[in-house]
């Protein structure tokens, strides 16, 4: 009997050394509460990717809309661009759209 006791002490002292205080009375709230935000926060940014995507193409197309647009219209008509400007601002263009795009791809798939 005597050794059953021995055995149960040195059992409940082990039981009692793997016991741990938590660091705060509302330590598991506040934790659980920083795994939504995380999780807010992550279809915040999914969310604005998907509004960017959507963004970009309406600049785009609006941008070709213009441009193809006819001469006659009362809001264009005085910014009729010389020959030697066209090409560099066509150029310029399709930089800025080639630099959004990788970056706008990077994002995208990069993300989980």
């Amino acid at each position: 009997m005597e050794n059953n006791n021995n055995h149960d002490k040195y059992f409940r002292e082990l039981l009692s050394d793997g016991s741990r205080e938590m660091p705060f009375n509302d330590f598991e709230d506040e934790l659980m509460a920083g795994i939504h935000r995380e999780q807010a926060k992550s279809k915040s940014v999914l969310r604005n990717i998907r509004l960017s995507w959507i963004f970009f193409f309406l600049g785009l197309l609006s941008g070709i809309a213009l441009v193809l647009a006819p001469q006659s219209l009362t809001v264009l008509s005085g910014l009729s661009l010389s020959g030697s400007i066209m090409p560099v601002a066509v150029i310029a263009s399709c930089l800025i759209i080639i630099f959004f795009l990788e970056k706008l791809i990077g994002i995208s798939f990069a993300r989980k």
